[in-house]
This record gives structure tokens, sequence and C-alpha cells, in this order.
């Protein structure tokens, strides 16, 4: 063979051995899958795999997708990759149960018609045009249910829509969940609530009226920051427990939520700032102080502050704090899973009793240096560095959520309470039906938006916290599928850098540690400069007045002088540390690949030439 001919045959070889082996893995591996991303982004969860596993009948999923229009939206364009590759998998993954097709509707197409029909949400483009990013599942009866469109900000919860969506194909009608609460959250007085609007979806709520007689069948109760209770209704609630076994309880010592203004600029009539459940929490092991909240120095979320000198600070808040994985359970269905974290303020503190064929599981815990604190003074909004002065940290991590399983008793062990509502003795019920499932948190302000939902106008909305996810969870267990459970907090495919991240971070912690320092130095020097000016003895227009005394005001003016400066100083020198850290960062992602390029290049071509030159 000559050697010109050597090259091109090799080529040619190498383009069919390519095109034979694409279509052989194509034939053959079709199915296969491997997931090597760190958090398994496309690996599903054993809930959803259950779920696929029961389905007795194939689901038909139609992915709609603007191709033209999305193409001057990359962001849209990558997440639609993802989207449509998790698709995929669950396709594969279902064995032939889930039929998956993929519609991309032309304006005043009969595909766009059918999008519309389907009741897929069109996002508006720059263009005027309409951009279709959804998903219509149907059944053999054509049973439907849609996913609008598709959020990226929403990516974490993207598995969980997905499943969800058999799941609603599946069962015949939505579970009913009773709902009482003091909170102005019902659709006929309420402000808009993500945790609510996510309930409305998922469930057929029945709201409880505050002077409620009875309980309506319902799969589960969901009390939510109680108003008072007399005694009929908390002997309703007791037999509820007692019957069906299933309750989630989020009560509050201090509820802000129950306390803000309306639109009249006052809060809601017969407004109350704590809850409680009465004797039914002693049944169930559990101890609450509704005047006793619980906070954390060393997980404080930061707040901006403004000094008396009118300089705004970012200040660790013990009353509010962020929950880690270290006080998160790790053993609990509900809460094995969550990510993000979890965002609570001034929540209340529950004290576990061990009971007899009672399991009592803590959730939720502060960190070691979780402290109690007076409700009182916690409604007074003290500043951090007043409830830094007398902090003393809790000899155990005060828990904040816990749930119970196993056997109950009544806590009316006479039998009903005589009361107006006429309740039959021959009904009542002094021990539990079976094993319940009861989860009580001691805080209702952690399911309001501001505690983890980010809005920003160049980003959107954003989760920062697990808290929906983990209400959610908590309800699913009680009324809902559990499959569902495990699916919601998954990691979102855009990962920080969190190498930089944690050097930026160490960096803003030593330029604190030197501004309080010195902020601390000013404030001592104004406070003896304002002492010497307050006695007289330090005016040069006093007789009497000592010369040591004025030649300290002087002394002391010079400090603070200097003392700004060097704060001033401080301050610029964290501005052009983070901007020479930006600029490394630049350097070697930006720069320093492309030069690697380059100069392989160069040297490749410079050992070519020495070797044909040999």
């Amino acid at each position: 063979m000559k050697r010109t001919a050597f090259l091109p045959l090799m080529l040619i070889s190498l383009v069919l051995v390519f095109l034979a082996g694409n279509d052989l893995a194509g034939r053959w591996l079709g199915g296969a899958r491997l997931d090597l991303t760190q958090d398994g982004l496309y690996r599903l969860s054993d809930g959803s795999i259950a779920v696929m596993d029961r389905l007795d009948e194939p689901v038909e999923w139609h992915f709609y997708y603007s191709r033209a229009e999305a193409a001057q939206y990359p962001a849209i364009r990558a997440y639609a990759t993802r989207i449509r590759e998790f698709l995929i998998a669950y396709a594969d993954r279902s064995g032939g149960r889930i039929q998956l097709s993929e519609t991309d509707p032309e304006p005043f197409s009969a595909d766009e018609d059918a999008a519309l029909a389907a009741g897929l949400t069109p996002m508006p483009t720059e263009g005027g045009d309409r951009l279709f990013f959804g998903l219509v599942a149907r059944n053999s009866v054509d049973d439907q249910a849609v996913i609008p469109l598709f959020r990226e900000e929403a990516e974490a919860r993207l598995e969980y829509e997905l499943t969800r969506l058999i799941v609603d194909i599946e069962r015949p009608s939505r579970p009913r969940l009773a709902v009482l609460t003091g909170l102005p959250l019902s659709p006929d007085d309420g402000a808009p609530n993500t945790f609510i609007g996510e309930l409305n979806a998922a469930y057929d709520l029945v709201w409880l009226a505050r002077d409620f007689e009875t309980i309506p069948d319902a799969s589960a109760l969901l009390i939510l920051h109680p108003g008072p209770l007399s005694e009929a209704q908390t002997y309703l609630l007791d037999q509820f427990a007692l019957s069906r076994g299933r309750v989630v309880a989020f009560i509050d010592p201090l509820a802000h939520m129950a306390l803000r203004p309306g639109p009249d600029g006052l809060p809601p009539l017969n407004a109350r700032r704590s809850s409680d459940l009465g004797p039914l929490l002693a049944r169930w092991g559990i101890g609450f102080d509704p005047e006793t909240v619980a906070m954390d120095r060393q997980l404080g979320l930061p707040v901006e502050i403004v000094e008396a000198d009118g300089r705004a600070r970012r200040r660790a808040y013990p009353l509010w704090f962020a929950l880690g994985r270290a006080q998160i359970s790790a053993t609990d269905i509900a809460t094995a899973t969550l990510d993000l974290g979890l965002n609570f303020g001034s929540p209340g503190a529950l004290a576990l009793y061990p009971l007899p064929d009672l399991r009592l599981t803590p959730l939720l815990e502060t960190s070691l240096e979780g402290a109690l604190l007076d409700a009182d003074i916690a409604a007074g909004a003290p500043g951090p560095d007043a409830l830094l002065e007398a902090y003393v940290p809790h000899d155990e991590p005060p828990v904040l959520a816990v749930r119970l399983t196993g056997m109950i008793e009544t806590a009316f062990p006479d039998g009903p309470p005589a009361a107006d509502i006429p309740f039959n003795p021959a009904d009542h019920r002094a021990l539990s039906d079976g094993p319940v499932d009861i989860a009580v948190v001691a805080d209702v302000d952690w399911l309001d938006d501001s505690f983890y939902v980010r809005n920003d106008p160049g980003t959107g909305t954003s989760y920062v916290a697990d808290n929906l996810t983990l209400a959610l969870n908590l309800v699913d267990m009680a009324a809902g599928d559990p499959a569902l459970v495990s699916l919601r907090s998954r990691t979102p495919s855009l990962r920080p850098m969190t190498r930089v991240e944690n050097l930026r971070a160490e960096a803003e912690a030593r330029y604190v540690a030197a501004q309080d320092a010195l902020e601390a130095q000013i404030e001592d020097a104004e406070a003896r400069l304002d002492a010497l000016l307050e006695s007289g003895q330090a005016s040069a227009l006093l007789a009497d007045s000592r010369v040591s005394d004025r030649e300290e005001a002087m002394r002391l003016r010079q400090e603070i002088q200097q003392t700004r400066e060097d704060l001033r100083a401080i301050e610029r020198d964290f501005r052009r540390d983070i901007d020479a850290l930006n600029a490394d960062l630049q350097f070697w992602t930006i720069g320093v690949p492309p030069a690697l390029v380059i100069l392989f290049g160069i040297l490749g071509s410079v050992v070519r030439r020495r070797r044909r030159r040999a």
C-alpha cells in the first residue's frame, strides 16, 4: 500500500467504525444508562420507580417544546435538554408503560391549539410569539394531568412534579385534607402563600370554621396555628387522632404571620400570638411551653442592622436561624433528602416524654448553642447585641419538630365532655384504633414565603431553603402517597463554585472581625469623649478646666478620626481582595485554558517539524 493512501484509508475506517459502533450501541444498549454526575442528576429515586412499577396501564407523556422560539434563550435551551433527558430516563425505566412523544407546536397550528386546550401556559417572547414548554400526561381513559410550564428555578422539584403526574393519573380522586387554622390563609380571607397553593393543587382541602362542631371525613388533619379551642373542639381533635391517626400540627409561641397587618394596616381580628393544643400534646408524649421561644447564635441568619452612626451592617440574628444537615434527622423519610437546609423564625421548643407503645423521633433541633428565651422578650424584637448579652445555651439542643408513631390514649379518659355539641358516649375511643403517625412542628412562620422563597428581578423566583419541601413531605406522609416523599429535594444541575464562595466567606469573616474591633474602639473613645464634654472639664472656655482633660479630649478626637480612617481602609482592602479573587477566577477559568491549548498546539507543531527534519 502506498504511504500517501494510508492516511485517507485510516480516516475512512475510523468513520466507519464510529458509525457502526453507534448503530450497534443504539440497538443493543438503547435502554442502558450510566449516571456519573456527583448527585445522580439523572438517576431516578426509589419512589419514582415504585410508582412506575405499580402502573396497570400505559401513560402517554406529550412534551411540548417550541424549539424555534427557544433558540434565542440559551438558559431555556439548556434546561430543555435536561428535561428531555430526564423524561427519556422515565420512559426507559418504565418498560414501555410511559410512552413519550415530543411536539414542536408551530404558530396557528393544530398542535398549538391542542397545547392550549390541554392547559399549557405559553411563555411570551420578545418577538411576540408564544413559547410552549410543558408536559401533558394522559391515560387510556383520557384522564389528564398537566405541568403547564417548566420553570428553571423549580428544578429541584422536577422529579416530584413528573412523578406526581403519574400519581394524579392513576388515582381515581384526590385525597381530602381537613385544615384547621387561625391564620388568614383560606381562599376567602387569605393572602397568597406558596405552601397553601401547593396543597390546593395536590389535595381536596376542607377548611374548618373557627367555631367548627364536626370534623368532616378526611384522610388527614392539618393544624396551622389554631385559634382558641373549646373543650368540645379539643375532644373532636382527640378523637380524630385516635380514629384516623394522621395529623400534622404546626403550633407557635410567637407567630408573626398571625399578627401581620392587613390592608387596613391592622392585624386580623382575633389574631393570637401563640397557639397550643391543650392536653393533647401531653397525651402524645410532648411538652410545649407557649411562652418560650428557641434561638441559636451559631446558626443565626444575617440581617441588616443600622448602627447609631447610621452605618448599615449585616449581623447574625439568633432568633432567626438556618438548620443544616447536622440539625436535621438523616433517618426519617420526611427529612432524609433535604439538601438546602431549613429557615426558622423564633420557633418554640418541644420536650419529649417517652410513653409505652409510642415512639418519639426528633426531626429537627438546634445546634449545641441553642438556647431558650421568654416569648415576651422576643416579641419586642431585640437586637443581636441584646440577645447575646445574657445568652446561655440550653442543657440539650431544643427540639423543634417531632414525629410520633405507635399507640396513643385519649386526653379525655372520663369520656366526652359536657358541651353544647351532642356526643354519643358509645362512640368514645379511649385508645387509638391502630398505630398513629403524627408530626408536630413548633413554628408556623417557617411556612411564610419570606423564609424560603427568593424573588430576584434578574433570575426570577427560587427556593433558598427546603421549608416547602419538608412541609409537603409531612402532609404526604399523612394524607398523600408516601412514594412522593423522597422525590422533592434533588440537587439542581447548576452547581455553585463552593471553593470560591468559601474563599469569599473566609475573607469576609476576617474583615468583619477587624471591622467589629475598630467599631468597638470608636464607640469606647466616643463614650469617653462624651463623658469629658458633659463634665465641662475639657472645655477651653472654662477657667477651671484642667489642661490634662483638654489634652485627653484632643487625643480622643484624633484617635476617633484615625480609627475611622483605619475602618475605611479595612473596607477598601476587603473590596480590593474580592476584586482580586474575581480577577484570579477569570484568569484561571477564561484565560488559562485557551492559552494551554495554543501552547500545546505550538509545541506539537515544533515537534512535528523536528521529526520531519530528522
